[in-house]
């Protein structure tokens, strides 16, 4: 469980493992709050992201952008197998695009949102096989992972 939150709030990496963030720079840390500037690597937007972290256990995040805000809470818990990755994600359309975006959304953001995960997961596992080049060598994953469907 400790390599896996210890790797997945090691934000500098994040772009080893995202399939979404080009470039992620900590721009402030205070306390168990952090904050993120992340470029996205579809569109190239830069963006900013709030962190809440509770070592060991979770993390939760927000962000904005034109159309939508975001909320996600990460939560790592230790099973025989392993550790579970649990993810719950909140996308809130703002605005007249709710109509239009919201089925959209909702096909394109959970099949990305459970991706993301497991090439998180891949890459905490091969971290935690002391696997070199373990960014670029995703293993089998024997943990558990769940994103829910809305």
């Amino acid at each position: 469980m400790k390599v896996a939150y210890e790797a997945f709030t090691n934000f500098e990496t994040m772009p080893l493992w995202s399939r979404t963030s080009k470039a992620v720079r900590v721009l402030e840390r205070q306390g168990d709050t952090v904050s993120l500037q992340v470029t996205d690597s579809r569109s190239g937007t830069v963006g900013t992201r709030r962190l809440k972290l509770t070592p060991p256990g979770s993390v939760e995040s927000e962000s904005e952008t034109r159309f939508t805000r975001t909320k996600m809470m990460v939560e790592f818990r230790e099973v025989p197998e392993g550790t579970m990755i649990t993810a719950t994600l909140e996308v809130r359309v703002k605005g007249g695009w709710s109509r239009v975006l919201t089925t959209r959304g909702r096909d394109e953001v959970e099949p990305s949102a459970r991706q993301e995960l497991t090439a998180f997961v891949n890459y905490a596992e091969a971290l935690s096989a002391g696997a070199p080049g373990a960014a670029q060598s995703p293993f089998n994953s024997h943990n558990q992972l769940e994103a829910p469907s809305s």
